[in-house]
């Protein structure tokens, strides 16, 4: 799971502390990785991201999800649970 935001970004830092507490929860399942879009602008380019904060889940190097916008843990979770 790769996570793309700001350190500006209220949004960003609400799911990325979601996140966080997922991954202790189920850290024998999933590795996250933050890519701060100010400092590595070519890679959201590439990775075609418009918005932050986005979640993208990979699975075996491909992307099978991509979340957008402030969601709640909640919802972060039903989408990482589907693609576990």
């Amino acid at each position: 799971m790769l996570i793309f935001s700001s350190p500006w970004c209220t949004s960003c830092k609400k799911i990325s502390t979601s996140l966080e507490g997922l991954l202790h929860k189920r850290e024998d399942r999933f590795c996250l990785g933050v890519c701060d879009i100010g400092t590595s602008p070519s890679i959201p380019s590439r990775m075609q991201v418009f918005s932050v904060p986005t979640v993208i889940i990979f699975r075996d190097g491909r992307e099978v999800g991509r979340l957008q916008g402030p969601l709640s843990e909640t919802a972060v979770a039903k989408a990482l649970e589907a693609h576990l």
